[in-house]
């Protein structure tokens, strides 16, 4: 007998440490998003590639290497010695006023809309994992109120059972609560397949395999609030938020295009050196001197020419293309700068009005531990025991049940809504404000 108390014990031990080890904190959770998630590895290739680009484009253009054989016979198959001439030229484009340098910081500013992008996708993907979870965490709390439920209704009705084979009830007390029982594990597996749909928002979220199930929330949740005034939060907001910073990246961004768009219209320059080979001499012009040649032998002549040649982009009739296309940044700017004044204004209403769930949700939670959840549990105790002394009817209790239960559920949902309110404000404001150090002025 002692043995098997030991196995037992030992039993429930493994079991408890199994759980509390299958048991993740949002934290942790969240890491893990950060690490595996899909579509954030996918923003930080996209950072990688742009600043690989933002270093291609501070290269020279390549130079150009050509070979020409002019004016060989049609009969003749020597390129080398019938050609008039043989001539091999290297050329090289170079931008001047400083363009390659404005291109490379233009796409240095892009490197910076793509980051904020990851900035605005990684608060984004941290809220809605701590949204789900605290869901889940909602659903199995409410898991666990369905089930001592339906084990009290069970208690009830042993004991109704009892009192009816005395002849002290009716029959149709007992299936009442038969039925209430029904319907309480009705309602215990519409929360568990509810538990298995966010679980598998979850994975995805986690990039995790959809179908692992090796997810369990922590018992209890902390009860901590934000600590920041509305007027903080509002200044973190303006200088934190990923969104409203793309924005202002995307206004320097134009800016930076403005100044390289200018500077097109400083010429370009092109050098090109030219080596000319001619195995036949010199060509003969109508003012060539045949005399000479009729005793002198045909001797390979070699030359070479240089060439400089400029661009001419402030012309008239091409400047105006530079022009307009600044006039297009110019009001794409402003365009801009429209759109993130509007962003700004519907983040702070969308702010404003979690602050005011949050509030409800302090409120509420104070509320129902202190006075509804206290007080309804007293009156089921009350109404099962006029029930058993045949001063009230069984639909009575069952109604009481009912209260409590809806109460209990009401509560462990105010609860996650004062966590949701705050992953809200946080993804709003771009920070964990929790574990964040952040002190006043210093945002």
């Amino acid at each position: 007998m002692k043995n098997f108390l030991i196995t037992i014990l030992s039993v429930i031990i493994i079991l408890l440490i199994g759980g509390q080890v299958r048991a993740q904190s949002i934290d942790s959770l969240v890491n893990e998003a950060i690490a595996n998630n899909p579509q954030l590895k996918s923003l930080q290739y996209r950072i990688e590639a742009s600043e690989y680009r933002s270093e291609s484009v501070h290269y020279l253009p390549p130079p150009n290497l050509s070979v020409e054989f002019s004016q060989v016979p049609v009969d003749e198959i020597n390129l080398w010695d019938k050609a008039i001439s043989n001539s091999l030229s290297l050329s090289q484009m170079f931008p001047l006023g400083g363009k390659l340098g404005k291109m490379s910081e233009t796409e240095r500013k892009n490197v910076e809309v793509i980051k904020d992008d990851y900035d605005a996708y990684k608060a984004s993907l941290t809220a809605k994992v701590k949204m789900t979870y605290y869901n889940i965490w909602q659903i199995e709390r409410k898991i666990e109120v369905q089930q001592e439920t339906i084990e009290l209704m069970n208690d009830l009705l042993s004991s109704i059972e009892i009192i009816y084979q005395v002849n002290r009830i009716n029959q149709a007390d007992v299936f009442t609560v038969r039925s209430e029982v029904a319907s309480n594990n009705a309602q215990l597996i519409i929360f568990k397949k509810q538990r298995e749909s966010e679980i598998y928002k979850l994975n995805q979220l986690l990039g995790r395999n959809l179908e692992s199930s090796d997810i369990m929330t922590d018992g209890e949740i902390s009860g901590d609030s934000l600590k920041y005034s509305q007027s903080q939060l509002e200044e973190i907001l303006i200088n934190r938020n990923p969104s409203l910073q793309k924005m202002s990246s995307m206004i320097e961004m134009n800016k930076a295009m403005i100044t390289a768009n200018n500077s097109e219209l400083v010429p370009d320059l092109m050098l090109e050196g030219m080596i000319m080979r001619m195995p036949r001499g010199m060509i003969l012009t109508s003012k060539t001197d045949l005399s000479m040649l009729a005793h002198e032998p045909q001797e390979t002549e070699y030359m070479y020419s240089l060439m400089a040649s400029i661009t001419l982009p402030f012309v008239p009739w091409s400047s105006g293309k530079y022009e307009a296309k600044e006039e297009e940044l110019l009001a794409g700017i402003k365009g801009i700068e429209y759109e993130r004044t509007d962003m700004q204004r519907e983040i702070f209403a969308n702010m404003k009005a979690a602050l005011v769930r949050l509030s409800t949700a302090n409120e509420l939670i104070d509320l129902y531990a202190t006075e509804i959840i206290p007080n309804y549990q007293q009156a089921v105790t009350s109404q099962v025991s006029n029930y058993q002394n045949n001063r009230s009817i069984i639909t009575t209790v069952i109604d009481s049940y009912r209260m409590l239960l809806m109460q209990q559920m009401n509560y462990y949902m105010v609860q996650a809504d004062r966590q949701m309110a705050i992953a809200e404000i946080e993804m709003m404001v771009g920070t964990n404000l929790k574990n964040s150090l952040l002190s006043e002025g210093n945002y």
